[in-house]
């Protein structure tokens, strides 16, 4: 199993500081700002895990999970797991239900 993990959040608003995330379960983590790059690198390599962030302003986090598991389908490949991490928009049940999300990380931001 590889040890890497796609992020995909926008890169003038980050969200989610993945390096204490990613050392604490021995991950490197491939970054990714636009729908286009992260689709090109799922394509390209197997990652153990995704982080998407909901609060992505240029991009629809929802379309790109979309098309990530669309990408999994169409390429006969098991569903790779998927962790939303946010601070204002939790996914809803219907979505983490529709869309096979495993874990949300809820972020906090300080004043």
């Amino acid at each position: 199993m590889s040890n890497r993990a796609l992020v995909i959040q926008d890169s003038q608003n980050q969200s989610f500081d993945c390096d204490a995330f990613m050392h604490e379960r021995n991950l490197v983590a491939d970054c990714c700002s636009t729908r286009s790059s992260a689709l090109s690198a799922f394509k390209s390599k197997r990652y153990r895990c995704v982080v998407m962030s909901m609060d992505m302003e240029r991009d629809d986090p929802l379309a790109i999970i979309q098309d990530l598991r669309s990408t999994e389908t169409m390429l006969g490949l098991p569903a790779t797991q998927l962790l939303v991490a946010y601070t204002m928009r939790p996914p809803t049940q219907s979505e983490i239900t529709q869309f096979n999300i495993g874990g949300q990380i809820r972020l906090h931001r300080l004043p």
